[in-house]
């Protein structure tokens, strides 16, 4: 199966769920994570799920799928327990150009969901192009103790040294040698091993004029961005 790797931005996007099952619940909450806008059609849902719907506000109609409901949308999600029902959503999907997943057949699907691992603004994801999930599984758990939190901390550290960074560094060359310098997994990992350690290499990397501005071991020790 070939498939184009991409990340979409759904933020206000209308998103169909037909299905009310825990595969429902697990494409739900995803969806709620990239603020999507959740439309849920299913006859029946789960206990976690029905909580999930009124927690979060989200458009719940309980009755069986009509083709009507994927009007306006960009996505839609087939995951009932019924064959006939997913193959008639994935029909209608392909008829108007629409993308589809649909949990029972990797053929009418037009896009997959890779396994996941997500720290802060890191994204890492593993797919097998619907052969093996549970591989994707397996691999995603152990890049998971690979990539820690301090990763989501370096990130957020990033958002204010980088545009500091190209501000004050106008030679491109010099730019490039920092930020290669600076995407050092070793250098990351010390920020969970040892934060002294850490601020002194990453202030050997920066420019005096950029260390003068910013305070590196203050963004460290405030509360809520350290580890």
């Amino acid at each position: 199966m070939s498939c184009y790797p991409i990340n979409l931005k759904l933020s206000g996007k209308r998103v169909l769920i037909v299905g009310g099952g825990k595969v429902a619940y697990r494409k739900a909450k995803r969806l709620l994570e990239a603020k999507a806008e959740i439309t849920l059609v299913s006859p029946t849902v789960i206990d976690e799920l029905k909580y999930f719907v009124l927690a979060n506000n989200i458009k719940y109609y309980q009755r069986e799928f009509k083709k009507e409901d994927m009007l306006d949308t960009c996505i839609t999600f087939a995951v009932t327990d019924n064959r006939r029902v997913n193959s008639l959503i994935a029909s209608l999907a392909d008829k108007h150009n629409l993308l589809v997943n649909v949990a029972d057949s990797l053929e009418e699907s037009t896009f997959t969901l890779p396994a996941l691992i997500k720290q802060g603004d890191l994204l890492l994801t593993v797919a097998t192009g619907g052969n093996l999930p549970a591989l994707s599984k397996r691999i995603r758990e152990e890049l998971e103790n690979s990539f820690g939190e301090e990763f989501k901390v370096f990130l957020e550290l990033m958002k204010i040294l980088r545009p500091i960074i190209i501000d004050n560094i106008d030679d491109e060359k010099q730019r490039r040698k920092i930020f290669r310098e600076l995407a050092d997994l070793e250098l990351i990992r010390l920020l969970a091993e040892d934060k002294d350690e850490f601020l002194e290499k990453l202030n050997k990397s920066l420019p005096a004029k950029v260390r003068k501005i910013c305070d590196l071991a203050y963004y460290i020790a405030e509360d809520g961005f350290g580890l």
